[in-house]
């Protein structure tokens, strides 16, 4: 198996390892009304946040879906439902990809559909910025996801922890599979030069093979680039309006 494959096997599995740690739980919401009145003033609050996102006919039982698009830095999947066969009532179910987000999701609709007032404890967001999480993701893509999960809602504590490990362990893998690749490239001294103790054939980061290993670094970087775009574009979306949150 040659390194291409390698490295095209190891962004798969990283990938898949991803999905599986990002399961979906759920928020729900119950508010008075009825479905069609709900869908009015949730697709006026998600134009207001951000347009791009579809309405999927794939309702699993509801009444309404709608799912972000790839441009929105958002990450939801929503429904609207009635409470009960018989209730005037209706539900929105808020699924996401992290749990922080969900909890966020519902504490917007809380305060904007239900008009309740904030908790206590809750606070406002600061602005976070676009040049200090890439930043920090090149030095690590790790210190790019404490920068964006730090006072955010869009992140609980299962979501940076989990976030955070996939991402030292696709480093762990794919650097260490190139550095271990391009050592065995290496040139190894016979016995001869060894007796006449001759200058050795230099180490990994003088080879050809060395661009393997920057290769492998730019690949998580390069995913958690993309995330970093839409965590800092999200959190200073939702810190434009007076919500609050508990983290």
């Amino acid at each position: 198996m040659n390194l291409t494959k390698i490295y095209r096997f190891l962004l798969i599995a990283f990938i898949h390892s991803s999905l599986f740690f990002s399961l979906e739980a759920a928020e729900t919401v119950e508010i008075s009304g009825s479905p069609d009145d709900l869908n009015l003033r949730l697709v006026a609050l998600l134009n207001q946040l951000d347009p791009n996102y579809y309405s999927d006919d794939k309702t699993k039982g509801f009444v309404y879906r709608y799912k972000h698009t790839w441009k929105n830095p958002y990450d939801f999947d929503i429904y609207i439902g009635k409470v009960g066969k018989n209730s005037p009532d209706s539900v929105l179910r808020i699924e996401s990809t992290k749990v922080g987000q969900e909890r966020m999701w519902k504490q917007i609709f809380e305060q904007e559909l239900l008009r309740n007032p904030p908790k206590e404890d809750a606070v406002a967001l600061s602005k976070k910025y676009h040049i200090v999480s890439q930043g920090l993701n090149l030095i690590s893509p790790i210190a790019s996801v404490g920068y964006n999960s730090w006072k955010s809602p869009l992140y609980s504590s299962r979501d940076t922890l989990l976030s955070s490990a996939i991402y030292f362990l696709a480093d762990l893998v794919l650097v260490g599979g190139a550095y271990y690749y391009a050592q065995g490239k290496l040139p190894k001294k016979n016995i001869w030069e060894n007796m006449m103790n001759e200058k050795g054939p230099g180490n990994v980061w003088n080879s050809p093979d060395s661009i393997g290993i920057f290769a492998a670094l730019a690949i998580t970087r390069g995913i958690r680039a993309f995330d970093a775009w839409e965590d800092t574009s999200a959190h200073n979306k939702t810190a434009q309006y007076s919500w609050t949150f508990r983290f």
